[in-house]
């Protein structure tokens, strides 16, 4: 069994880690050029939120005020042939009722780019969080947690990428993540995944890419079982046709399998799709696409489907508009809720407006359906509204109004939650 304090120093360690490389290339990969530029902002956050269902309880609700104070620090770096970005911001949490709660959240990134030749560039990347939020909605991830204890979670990945002509390129990555939960009966684990791609261009209208990656995902409980260890492997191929520069269609067919350690039942997974992208202009564009999935089981039925995906984006003189829309298969691992393989059907709505010079309205909306191979159906709605208000050059001050609900098939799981916060904010940027 992994120690926690040892995970929470791998974790440190990691980000520590990547921090440290992405300085080290910076001081070492080539002469800095004359033109440059260091930006440095600080920040500083106060919000008051009411919460009407902390624990996310479908009966026992507990509601109560939350203060977060939020200081944070930008860096970022400018050269001809580097970036680099760090940002560290940690939010004192108090809670008027429920003070058993008052915590620490912390929240730190790091992007780094390095041209390293005229055809070959590095890019690093690394996020990390710590809090007790008990609805995580991270890139990928949609975990829910039924009470207040705190988690850390780090991403971090690297890549190569090399240009042989025009509209050709090889890219090699590697991706690793830790997920640690301090309520011991909570999965905790780490994913590995190395991965490659090549793009080659026939001509200005075909395309095709080659894309493959490995997973290797380990599990571990501090009270309990843990969920299975698994490896996976993915590969995909994609041909495109550009009917012209605001135009292009795609075909593509991906592979993917899943072999556990234990009694987990292994699976393969089949998913085409047909895709077509059009920009009517630099204010409008449209995307969309449709496909078909196929889960292949050892024993148990097997799980097929439809797929699709819809993005409309339209900018007006003073605001913008975004639909979307997501549908086919998804699994969760990593996450709070192992929920595994599933199906799922979602659709996004967002509006945002400039009433004034300084005053800004916005609102959206998500529905998602989830559907599990032993029946199992889970319905998730979100919302919300609000407006902004920038004074002072430096400050802003908004109101936010967000509604949650789900409809679980497992009542435990249903909860109903609304949120209003407000928040002061302020910052500042230097150059030189």
């Amino acid at each position: 069994m992994k120690s926690s304090v040892g995970v929470r120093a791998r974790v440190k360690e990691g980000f520590l880690g990547v921090v440290a490389a992405a300085m080290v290339l910076f001081c070492f990969c080539g002469q800095v050029r004359a033109r440059y530029h260091f930006d440095v902002t600080p920040a500083l956050s106060v919000s008051e939120q009411y919460d009407d269902n902390i624990y996310l309880s479908e009966r026992n609700e507990k509601s109560d005020y939350i203060t977060s104070v939020s200081p944070s620090l930008n860096l970022g770096f400018r050269a001809q042939h580097t970036d680099l970005d760090l940002r560290y911001g940690p939010s004192f949490v108090f809670y008027d009722d429920q003070d058993r709660n008052d915590t620490v959240r912390h929240s730190g990134s790091l992007s780094f780019g390095r041209q390293l030749g005229r055809h070959l560039r590095m890019s690093l990347s690394d996020t990390l969080t710590r809090s007790e939020e008990p609805i995580e909605e991270a890139e990928d991830v949609e975990g829910v947690r039924s009470n207040r204890e705190p988690y850390y979670r780090n991403n971090a990945s690297g890549s190569l990428n090399y240009i042989f002509g025009q509209g050709d390129s090889i890219t090699l990555g590697y991706g690793h993540a830790w997920l640690k939960n301090d309520d011991k009966t909570v999965d905790n684990g780490i994913t590995q995944t190395p991965n490659a791609s090549l793009t080659y261009s026939f001509n200005v209208q075909n395309s095709v890419t080659l894309t493959y990656g490995y997973t290797k995902a380990e599990f571990w409980r501090d009270e309990g079982t843990a969920g299975d260890d698994y490896t996976g492997h993915s590969a995909g191929l994609r041909y495109t046709y550009r009917f012209t520069k605001h135009t292009s269609a795609s075909l593509g067919y991906n592979f993917s399998t899943r072999n556990f350690d234990g009694d987990t039942e292994e699976y393969k997974v089949h998913d085409g799709s047909l895709d077509f992208s059009h920009a009517f202009s630099r204010d409008f564009s449209v995307s969309m696409g449709a496909g078909y999935f196929k889960q292949d089981k050892d024993v148990s039925k097997d799980q097929k489907g439809y797929s699709y995906n819809l993005d409309f984006s339209k900018r007006i003189e003073r605001g913008s508009l975004s639909i979307g829309g997501r549908g086919g298969w998804d699994e969760a691992y990593l996450e709070a809720e192992r929920r595994g393989f599933s199906k799922y059907y979602s659709g996004t709505a967002s509006a945002d407006y400039q009433v004034l010079e300084p005053l800004k309205v916005f609102a959206g909306g998500s529905y998602r359906l989830d559907r599990q191979a032993d029946g199992r159906e889970w319905k998730t709605w979100s919302g919300n509204c609000g407006l902004s208000w920038s004074f002072l050059r430096w400050f802003s001050l908004s109101l936010t109004y967000t509604y949650r609900q789900r409809d679980d098939d497992i009542d435990t799981d249903d909860y109903e939650v609304n949120q209003v916060m407000l928040t002061l904010s302020g910052s500042r940027l230097f150059r030189w």
